[in-house]
């Protein structure tokens, strides 16, 4: 697929994938990931950023690490960086395949981030291409990509994620920041868990969300293939979809953490879901 330049006119006024990002975004911000303003300077363009300068990349990844975790740890710093690059992507992209069926086109040539003089405040898509399937009202727009049916619609969303995204940017990360390929594919299975942890939360048919996680972290082809489990969790009336991290994200090595996540490997399962039932028991 060619991505074309921007167009105004094509993403003012009722876009069909700014208006569904825009829908998941109202039930979490991080369901929302905004196109670019052709308009508005600063952009730099996602591949330049991840391949053409690796010490300018390396100076970034330990950057984050000090400004969000405290840390001079490299793969604590990468780990830090790659979490944070992950929410922009994968929690938009997660959410239009399940609740809309439609597939935002998250390679990464197709992403830009915004510089302001001292660090990225913005991550947007270029063009706002997707995928729909041939029942979607908008399967006859410019900027869609037909497919079949879901299975082909789920195939895409993994080329796109995996091959044209992350199978670039983690051994980028890894060559600039040394960071941990282990750690980092991990963290791409508990962004994914906890995209669809937040779906099952807000969206009004539940099992749905359930049955698309279960083929997504069931599938032998998948590079975050039973990387997390997830499960259903009851208490107090209230439930939840927890999932259970086969890595760990090295928060705990900080000095701001002093503790484990919730759903991190180094816990038992019993520590684990204590802490599940009181997030439950916290929860309005």
């Amino acid at each position: 697929m060619t991505i074309r330049e921007p167009d105004p006119s094509a993403v003012s006024g009722g876009h069909p994938l700014a208006d569904s990002l825009g829908r998941a975004g109202a039930l979490s911000s991080l369901f929302n990931l905004p196109v670019r303003s052709p308009e508005q300077d600063g952009w730099l363009g996602a591949p330049s950023l991840f391949q053409d300068d690796d010490q300018r990349l390396g100076e970034m990844v330990m950057s984050q690490g000090r400004d969000r975790w405290g840390t001079e740890n490299r793969h604590t710093a990468g780990s830090a960086f790659i979490i944070a690059y992950l929410t922009k992507i994968t929690w938009p992209l997660i959410s239009q395949y399940v609740l809309e069926r439609r597939v935002p086109d998250v390679r990464l040539i197709n992403l830009e981030f915004h510089w302001n003089g001292q660090g990225i405040d913005e991550t947007a898509i270029r063009r706002p291409s997707f995928a729909a399937l041939p029942a979607d009202p908008a399967s006859n727009h410019p900027d869609a990509v037909v497919v079949a049916d879901v299975p082909e619609l789920y195939t895409l969303l993994k080329e796109w994620l995996f091959e044209g995204n992350l199978n670039i940017v983690i051994p980028s990360l890894r060559n600039a920041a040394r960071a941990s390929l282990k750690v980092s594919w991990n963290a791409v299975a508990a962004s994914c868990g906890q995209a669809f942890k937040k779906l099952y939360e807000v969206s009004e048919n539940p099992e749905a969300v359930v049955r698309d996680a279960d083929d997504f972290f069931g599938d032998p082809s998948s590079p975050v293939y039973r990387e997390v489990t997830m499960e259903i969790f009851q208490h107090q009336g209230k439930q939840g979809f927890y999932s259970r991290r086969a890595g760990c994200c090295l928060w705990w090595r900080t000095d701001e953490a002093k503790d484990y996540c919730s759903n991190c490997v180094l816990l038992s399962r019993e520590e684990q879901d204590m802490r599940f039932r009181r997030n439950l028991a916290g929860r309005k």
